[in-house]
């Protein structure tokens, strides 16, 4: 055996890797992870955004079943495990395309047909929103505005790709939705330069945390001041259907920023899209990023090829399973049928619930369904009382008093109001 010589032994090199600090707990998941160590024979897990039925299970929609025994019982379209193209399922892109741009977006169908549309399939909605970040970083803004407050991972996925500037615009204050001020935020930051363009997140509908959607007429004042200050909107559509239970409907901030009288972006407009919520396939990852590029053949082909080359350097090619599911509800018309009844029914249960609890609690937020939307429930909790309802009750939402309304079901719906009653009157 030849011994290391002696400038070189372990023990001389340096353990760099000993000085990476510990990360705090993800501010969802981490929950989750308490939530199953809590020995309490009432606790309540109402962090998560995943649907479940009314005995507290997460079903598969009968839409996916029925997918998933087509698949089953025809072992030829479901045997192949090669890897994927690195954009995805062709028969996938050219489905999710006609369902976004032609059927939930009429006005898209000009961009298809001129060719403008770039595509990936992605891991799920978070997957689009980190290529997103790493294309845009890479070639056109490191700066994003982000809706204060808005989903716990859009800061935390931006900052991992690259962006150096993340901006909060006031979106929620004083319980209820602040345009003017989110406005006036855009504008103070505004920098007259179409080279250094910044970028915003604009929450399709359902916003999370809070629910709460600007109207119609405020859409197009916020977008009309977007186009104005020469931002790029990022789209996150991880809720259409959720809204109203219907899921073009839900599709309206897309058709309202695809209006070519109107509005033109000269740096695209990027589309993250999910199956997660409104298929119900969270762990199969079933997601879309769509840009829409401006009317010049040759960026489009530079778009394209960037998009492979940032998916092939972050995961290299996404799953097929979940794809293969999805596409045959979208491809197959009485399945198609039958997810818009499912979307539906989630949607109606979880209107039910809120005016369940309304029926307990009489908080006006909870009657009005014109107020909140979605998966979720704003209480206005603050953190000490969330911690307070976590800690005597068992109860776990998240720090911003987010609070999952398919968690409540008929078996628990008494147990939480009454503790919710009891926090926020502080009587414990």
């Amino acid at each position: 055996m030849i011994p290391w010589p002696r400038s070189i032994r372990l023990y001389h090199v340096p353990a760099a890797i000993f000085k990476i600090p510990r990360a705090p707990p993800d501010k969802i998941l981490g929950l989750t992870e308490r939530f199953n160590q809590d020995c309490h024979p009432r606790k309540c897990n109402l962090t998560v955004g995943i649907y479940k039925d009314n005995w507290g299970q997460v079903t598969t929609f009968p839409s996916v079943a029925r997918a998933q025994n087509i698949l089953d019982e025809n072992v030829e379209l479901n045997t192949d495990l090669s890897y994927l193209p690195i954009t995805g399922c062709p028969e996938f892109q050219a489905n999710v395309l006609s369902f976004l741009f032609r059927e939930s977006c009429p006005q898209g169908s000009l961009y298809l047909d001129q060719n403008r549309v770039s595509f990936v399939q992605t891991l799920s909605g978070t997957g689009a929103l980190a290529v997103t970040s790493k294309l845009l970083s890479l070639f056109v803004s490191k700066t994003v505005w982000v809706p204060d407050p808005s989903w716990a991972n859009h800061t935390n996925v931006f900052q991992n790709n690259g962006f150096k500037d993340i901006k909060y615009y006031t979106y929620f204050k004083n319980g209820q939705l602040d345009v003017s001020q989110w406005l006036d935020d855009l504008k103070s930051s505004y920098s007259d330069n179409l080279y250094n363009p910044q970028c915003i997140v604009l929450h399709a509908c359902c916003h999370n945390p809070t629910g709460v959607d600007p109207r119609r007429e405020q859409w197009i004042e916020i977008l009309d001041t977007i186009h104005d200050l020469k931002l790029i909107p990022i789209i996150d559509m991880a809720y259409q259907g959720l809204e109203s239970g219907n899921i073009y409907e839900d599709a309206y901030l897309l058709r309202m920023s695809l209006d070519s009288s109107r509005y033109q972006w000269p740096n695209g407009l990027f589309l993250c899209q999910s199956f997660a919520k409104n298929m119900g396939l969270y762990g199969e990852r079933v997601g879309s990023l769509s840009v829409v590029t401006p009317p010049d053949p040759e960026l489009k082909l530079n778009v394209d090829s960037q998009l492979k080359k940032v998916v092939r350097g972050l995961y290299s090619s996404p799953p097929g399973y979940g794809s293969r599911v999805a596409n045959l509800v979208l491809s197959t018309p009485q399945l198609k049928k039958q997810w818009f009844a499912d979307v539906e029914h989630m949607a109606a249960r979880l209107r039910h619930v809120k005016s369940e609890m309304y029926d307990r609690l009489g908080w006006q937020s909870l009657r009005d369904s014109s107020l909140q939307h979605g998966m979720f429930y704003y209480t206005g909790l603050t953190p000490s009382q969330v911690d307070l309802l976590r800690e005597s009750f068992s109860i776990y939402l998240t720090q911003d008093g987010r609070l999952s309304l398919s968690g409540v079901n008929d078996s628990n719906v008494d147990y939480i109001c009454e503790a919710l009653q009891k926090v926020t009157t502080q009587q414990t």
